[in-house]
């Protein structure tokens, strides 16, 4: 079975915190900070920055390392590689596993439309940076 380049993973892992940094900063923080009923003041007071930052990175690590074990399965399987068989890998990966099972957010949790779009934009934005890493840096 083959394996990843690590070193991939690690960047790739790393894409989410700097795509969070720009989309819930500048770009629509405060749009996402109006979805969320908070103002910058009480998100800070309410977080453990070493909790909140340490745990995501691992969990956008783990993503990655997901991720580029399904990409080199598909590669494997097709023969296709290279810049779009990762930014397809994003795409698919994130209509299937992502934007549907985030709608239950919508459908069961109350969540604003606008809010869930907002948020699966930035996951779409994640896959398909990640891919692109993971299947050039093969």
């Amino acid at each position: 079975m083959l394996e990843p380049n690590l070193l991939a993973v690690l960047v790739a892992g790393l894409v989410p915190m700097a795509v969070g940094f720009f989309w819930y900063g500048p770009v629509f923080g405060k749009k996402w900070m109006a979805y969320v009923g908070k103002t910058e003041e009480e998100l800070a007071a309410e977080m453990n920055p070493l909790k909140t930052y340490g745990v995501t990175v691992l969990m956008s690590i783990l993503t990655a390392y997901v991720f580029a074990h399904v990409l080199l399965a598909f590669s494997s399987a097709t023969g296709e590689t290279g810049l779009m068989a990762g930014l397809q890998g994003g795409f698919w990966m994130w209509l299937g596993f992502v934007f549907t099972t985030q709608w239950n957010e919508v459908g069961f949790a109350g969540k604003e439309l606008g809010h869930w779009i907002l948020d699966t934009g930035a996951s779409l934005l994640n896959l398909l940076i990640m891919g692109a890493i993971l299947s050039l840096w093969v």
